[in-house]
């Protein structure tokens, strides 16, 4: 199976927007509304990722330039509304795109990584809309690496859908430490058992120097004659400068003929503020019989120049047995094609983020 496969919509983990510009009028983005003249205002944000690889899928060496390495690109709005008592409007809007070669990351799509609108108070938040899922959201704390760049193999080695769309949600507010949320996704013809539907959980906890979380997700295929899941989890332990990681991954969709668990084990050591290594490794066992087994070895460095600008580089080595196609993927990138099934891949992967 190619990282084309995965399902993932176009891009990466849920992590936070970085704002930049702040609109003081917000009938900029909303004209001709009236009700644009009472919101609290409108942020236009992005991430631009750019890279550099030099890969071997099995045929030699190729060199080529990519995009959404570590983060996925993309441009948005997002913006809320004070209704009093404590509660508030708020809304996301926002497009994945390519700055190597300017595209859209998808062409059907006006706002292909997020559109929702939701009301948000002290008992928690509600949203409706094309949402990512929890799995995105969570997936970061699996492995050193964040879940990205082509270093990470649980990022690699695991399906699941990055994004679900009319999707009704519930996120909790955090309790002792724990935090929940429901997620409850419609089929296109409506119907939480039909074509596209979809269910998903989360469950997280922080304290002190320890993290853990588990989500899971069920989807029904295009025609809805079979449910495809993934159960994921992972856990983090900080010692000093040093931060233990470890991952597993539960997968099963039979429109890909995938039935696999995924093992990852993972350190990273803060230098300072500005940097960081990480080095780990992931295991993928083929729970069928066709024994299409894989492995990865991967090392990461980021170093970042400001707040807003940073730079990363990877080195990986991936093994795939019998038929196995698994990829050195990234972020928001499927990763260079293999020559044939079961080739192993290899590479080196610079990169810079810019964030507005």
């Amino acid at each position: 199976m190619t990282k084309q496969m995965k399902a993932r919509g176009s891009d990466s983990r849920a992590w936070p927007v970085h704002a930049g510009l702040r609109m003081t009028v917000a009938a900029a983005c909303l004209a001709g509304s009236g009700a644009a003249l009472a919101q609290d205002g409108v942020t236009l944000y992005g991430v631009i990722d750019e890279f550099a690889q030099y890969v071997n899928t099995g045929n030699g060496y190729t060199a080529a330039i990519g995009s959404g390495g570590q983060w996925g690109s993309r441009f948005g709005l997002k913006g809320g509304e004070d209704i009093g008592g404590g509660q508030k409007i708020e809304f996301a809007l926002e497009n994945g795109f390519n700055p190597n070669d300017g595209s859209l990351a998808s062409s059907g799509s006006m706002f292909n990584r997020q559109a929702w609108v939701g009301v948000a108070g002290q008992w928690g938040k509600v949203r409706a809309g094309r949402q990512n899922s929890p799995l995105f959201n969570d997936q970061g704390g699996q492995d050193a690496f964040g879940g990205v760049t082509q270093a990470s193999g649980m990022d690699n080695l695991t399906v699941f859908a990055f994004r679900t769309s009319n999707t009704l949600s519930y996120q909790s507010p955090e309790i002792a430490g724990f935090q929940g949320g429901l997620y409850f996704g419609f089929g296109d013809a409506g119907g939480v058992r039909s074509a596209g539907s979809s269910q998903q959980f989360d469950l997280t906890y922080e304290h002190g120097p320890f993290a853990a979380f588990v989500a899971g997700q069920w989807l029904k295929n295009a025609t809805a004659t079979t449910t495809d899941r993934t159960i994921m989890a992972g856990a983090s332990y900080a010692i000093g400068k040093a931060t233990v990681y470890g991952g597993f991954s539960a997968v099963k969709w039979a429109d890909f003929g995938i039935d696999s668990r995924v093992y990852g084990l993972s350190v990273k050591y803060q230098f300072n503020p500005a940097n960081y290594v990480a080095l780990g490794y992931a295991y993928l066992h083929d729970q069928s019989s066709q024994g299409n087994n894989a492995d990865q070895l991967g090392l990461m460095y980021e170093y970042d120049l400001s707040k807003r600008t940073s730079f990363y580089g990877a080195l990986s080595y991936l093994r795939n047995r019998n038929q196995a196609g698994y990829t050195l993927a990234g972020a928001a990138n499927p990763g260079l094609p293999l020559a044939y099934p079961g080739a192993n891949a290899r590479g080196v992967q610079l990169g810079i983020v810019h964030r507005f």
